[in-house]
């Protein structure tokens, strides 16, 4: 039996948290104040930035490397227009007459 996604993250969250707070009580028993004391207290925020940076990253390479599909578009366009017939119909909305401009 596998965990769901959220489980899975439950469980990564629980253990690092448990890791954390082991490493933080053994700094303040030793009284440890170098540099890396500042990691071990800060290592949550750190974490959080870092799914932060990690989420940007797998948003923005999803949406370079999204494939165009004409005919879905296409097909979007004459449901579209299929809509706007039937609704035109029913008189939810009303005919829009196309404006001419004149430019001299």
């Amino acid at each position: 039996m596998s965990l769901l996604h959220y489980q899975q993250f439950l469980v990564a969250g629980i253990v690092f948290l448990s890791i954390w707070y082991a490493a933080l009580r053994q700094q303040e028993q030793q009284g440890d104040t170098t540099n890396n004391s500042i990691f071990i207290t800060y290592a949550p925020v750190w974490l959080i930035a870092f799914l932060g940076v990690y989420a940007g990253s797998s948003v923005l390479y999803g949406t370079a490397t999204f494939k165009d599909t004409p005919e879905a578009a296409k097909e979007l366009e004459q449901q579209i227009k299929e809509a706007q017939e039937e609704m035109t119909k029913r008189g939810i909305i009303q005919q829009q007459q196309p404006t001419i401009s004149k430019t001299k």
